[in-house]
């Protein structure tokens, strides 16, 4: 990519200064969104109780898995096909349109037979029913989002999402004040989605043209591509979620309502990767050859994000108890262990996520699924292994142990299907600092953990500052690549 590629000569952002809005859009929004998703989260276990709490989880645990069929990998190849602009736009869209109309009648219909045929709690099935039929309305509008995205307009993506999960935080809320029971809440998130439709069609309205006429060739080709990551999606949400699903039938509703507050947590975290990923996306979809600058982006977004994982895992593991109590109130002190947990899984999906990016990226899908596969296989029989020994914390150590396995497989395969190598001495040095963090915590424990912990990130600061972790200015990753981006 040259430098007059990154300046546009009407004096337009350039791609790099695009590249860093569309970061902060996406933090921005990303978290906005998952703290709304946490006020949700709080006001109704508060209100339902634990074991409520956990057939409300587990009614979205089901809608999440058919959802991943209802998408079926369409929404990132659109995204890559727009960002390549190779076809009409008006065509590819509408078609996607159509092939999601498609794909989410077939996953209502296959949820109505397996939460029937399966689930035992009749409400719960016929929660699960209600809550995926909104699927039809999500393949009428994130079709658009791709248009933005592919674009880098992440701010009004992002502005549609917060408003969207706002007006379902507001639904909850007066809804539970009218002493709403678990089906009805579930209704009601349900009728939420409306909103993002309505806030989308009138956003986009005249900047984008639909073709909703039947291409065959444009639909088998988004189709083909599509595939292998469609099952991966599909794959992916089982290793995701099958968990929670396990812990119904292995331990109850009540163990799935206590896990699933921890995995709130776990939910929040993951922001940070999903929005370095999602902004750089694009870019390497136009670049993926340019292998100079894939590197540069490869080794900086795994440094970084390893500067953050770190110290969140070992503040999370002081905090934990804290957290679930002032989050959740009283009754879920049992999140708290699998918490710790969680937080330190996170660590390794932090890097997972950026490997199999790069990998979607490089037009590695088939790769892709195979680990994903791979990894959901060891995370269903490490559940079914340790959840009747140790509950929810043997789901969480089922978690950490299979995303561990998986980041090994990923970073093999980079380097091997796009021969892309890390260098570990940033990740070290990292380390080093985490080590003085937690000392430092460990020696203020008896100020209490909030106090504790502040003075270990304050300990964690001032080390990889002297060791020259941080950037320079507040730049994002691709600011070590300068003007002169890749191959020039």
């Amino acid at each position: 990519m040259s430098e007059q590629s990154l300046v546009d000569g009407e004096g337009r952002p350039s791609l790099l200064r695009r590249i860093l809005l569309g970061m902060a859009a996406l933090l921005a929004g990303n978290v906005a969104s998952t703290l709304t998703a946490m006020a949700s989260s709080m006001v109704l276990a508060r209100h339902l109780g634990v074991a409520d709490y956990g057939r409300y989880s587990l009614v979205f645990l089901y809608a999440s898995l058919f959802q991943g069929l209802a998408s079926f990998g369409l929404d990132d190849i659109l995204t890559r096909e727009l960002s390549r602009s190779r076809r009409p736009a008006e065509r590819l869209l509408g078609n996607a349109v159509l092939l999601r109309l498609l794909f989410s009648v077939a996953a209502i219909c296959l949820c109505v037979v397996a939460t029937h045929w399966g689930e035992q709690d009749r409400a719960v099935a016929w929660a699960a029913v209600l809550a995926v039929l909104p699927l039809l309305l999500s393949a009428l509008y994130v079709p658009l989002w791709s248009v933005l995205a592919a674009r880098m307009e992440y701010p009004l993506r992002e502005a549609i999402v917060v408003g969207s999960r706002v007006a379902e935080l507001a639904l909850v809320v007066a809804f539970a004040a009218a002493g709403a029971g678990f089906l009805a809440l579930v209704g009601v998130t349900a009728l939420a989605q409306t909103v993002p439709l309505g806030l989308t069609l009138w956003r986009m309205r005249g900047r984008v043209r639909l073709d909703l006429r039947w291409d065959r060739p444009t639909a088998r080709d988004l189709l083909v591509q599509a595939a292998p990551l469609g099952v991966a999606s599909v794959v992916a949400l089982v290793y995701g979620r099958v968990d929670g699903v396990l812990l119904a039938r292995l331990a109850g509703y009540e163990a799935v309502g206590l896990y699933s507050a921890a995995y709130k947590f776990l939910n929040l975290a993951l922001t940070l990767p999903y929005v370095v990923n999602a902004a750089v996306f694009p870019v390497m979809a136009r670049i993926e050859e340019d292998r100079l600058t894939v590197q540069v982006v490869f080794q900086r977004t795994f440094d970084y994000l390893t500067l953050l994982a770190l110290p969140l895992a070992v503040g999370t593991t002081v905090l934990a108890p804290s957290l679930v109590a002032l989050v959740y109130g009283r009754g879920f002190e049992g999140a708290a262990e699998p918490l710790r947990v969680l937080l330190w899984a996170a660590g390794f999906m932090f890097a997972t996520r950026t490997c199999r990016q790069l990998l979607v990226a490089g037009g590695a899908q088939t790769a892709h699924l195979a680990l994903l596969v791979g990894g959901a296989v060891a995370n269903i029989l490490l559940n079914l292994w340790w959840i009747p020994a140790w509950g929810i914390v043997g789901a969480a150590w089922a978690t950490l142990s299979a995303e561990a396995g998986i980041l090994v497989a990923s970073y093999w395969t980079v380097r091997t299907r796009l021969g892309l190598e890390l260098q570990w001495g940033f990740a070290i040095r990292a380390a080093a600092a985490t080590a003085g963090m937690a000392v430092v915590t460990a020696a203020a424990a008896s100020l209490g953990p909030w106090l504790s912990v502040a003075m270990g990130a304050g300990a964690y600061l001032g080390a990889t500052a002297v060791a020259g972790l941080w950037p320079r200015e507040a730049r994002a990753l691709l600011e070590s690549v300068g003007i002169r981006v890749g191959a020039s």
